[in-house]
């Protein structure tokens, strides 16, 4: 629980969670006050007010690391490539502080979907088979047709949105065939600080003759959390490095120690991978009170998407009180 007191604001279901305690779940309460929830948790992380951004930031470096870098959890890796925009393409572009991520390349800009119907509202991924962009079905573009009969079309699903062809999308450009290591830069807003670090990309021509230079969302992902996966740049060397996002960074914000970060990281990640994506956040309005809580929000929602739990029965993302507006 995140923020959320639940034995005041849920008393309908909060009975809910001393069954789930009763039949093995750990229930975690994350918030600044030890509240009439608090007492009865199997831990309670005091959290600094408002800083649980910064908390859920490095939670998401130790999973990426220990979860996705250092080995792979193949359901993890299976919900990625089936339900997310992780495989998806963006296209780089030059700026004053260097390359960054522009916005993704969408299907039209190359010759073989150059004239398909709503080509700027449909995205591209890289598919192993064919070592080329493909265009899954199910993104916007896909949802309104100018026939009839084509409306509807809501879930991804990995076949080429032209000839139906099966997709095998690469998550990553590490290590494979074609890849260049580029430096990307990232802005780290707590410190106002531009950094370049190693990003693996390709390079697709373009329909009007361009070169652009291309990322897949998920090694994007992990250069923005500072997992360098032993590519070069301004990546933290440990999780004691004061640098975005580790557990060491984090301190300065929440006052929770960094082994307690890395013990809750490796927790929630841990009990998804054996459960198959049974990790819960119970989100409550008071974390919602604060500036850019969207951003306290897509912090655990990143965390959960990591370990496929979206979606899932007894997982993903549990909010309430009508305060998403």
């Amino acid at each position: 629980a995140v923020g959320a007191n639940l034995s005041m604001t849920r008393t309908p279901d909060v009975h809910f969670i001393s069954e789930a305690r009763h039949e093995g779940a750990k229930f975690v309460v994350i918030s600044p006050d030890f509240s009439m929830v608090s007492k009865y948790a199997d831990w309670w992380l005091p959290v600094e007010a408002g800083q649980d951004t910064a908390l859920w930031l490095a939670v998401n470096h130790v999973i990426l690391e220990e979860f996705h870098a250092r080995r792979q959890v193949p359901y993890f890796t299976d919900y990625l490539k089936r339900t997310t925009d992780s495989p998806l393409l963006v296209e780089l572009v030059e700026t004053p502080a260097g390359l960054t991520a522009g916005q993704f390349l969408r299907a039209n800009t190359v010759d073989r979907y150059a004239d398909v119907e709503h080509g700027d509202w449909k995205l591209l991924m890289w598919d192993a088979a064919a070592d080329a962009p493909r265009m899954p079905k199910g993104s916007v573009g896909f949802r309104w047709a100018q026939d009839d009969a084509e409306k509807g079309k809501w879930n991804l699903k990995l076949e080429d949105g032209l000839d139906d062809t099966p997709i095998d999308p690469v998550l990553t450009f590490l290590g494979t065939p074609g890849a260049e290591i580029a430096q990307v830069a990232f802005h780290e807003f707590a410190a106002d600080e531009t950094r370049l670090r190693g990003v693996p990309v390709r390079r697709v021509r373009t329909a009007d003759g361009r070169e652009v230079t291309v990322a897949t969302v998920y090694d994007l992902l992990f250069a923005q959390f500072g997992v360098g996966r032993g590519l070069a740049g301004d990546y933290p060397t440990s999780y004691d490095d004061i640098g975005p996002y580790t557990p060491a960074w984090q301190e300065q914000f929440t006052k929770i120690g960094r082994d307690t970060v890395i013990q809750l990281a490796r927790e929630f990640a841990g009990n998804a991978e054996g459960t198959n994506g049974k990790s819960m956040v119970i989100v409550g309005a008071s974390l919602n009170h604060w500036y850019n809580n969207n951003l306290s929000y897509r912090a655990p929602i990143t965390a959960l998407i990591l370990c496929g739990c979206c979606g899932v029965n007894g997982g993903g993302m549990n909010h309430y009180v009508g305060q998403e507006k």
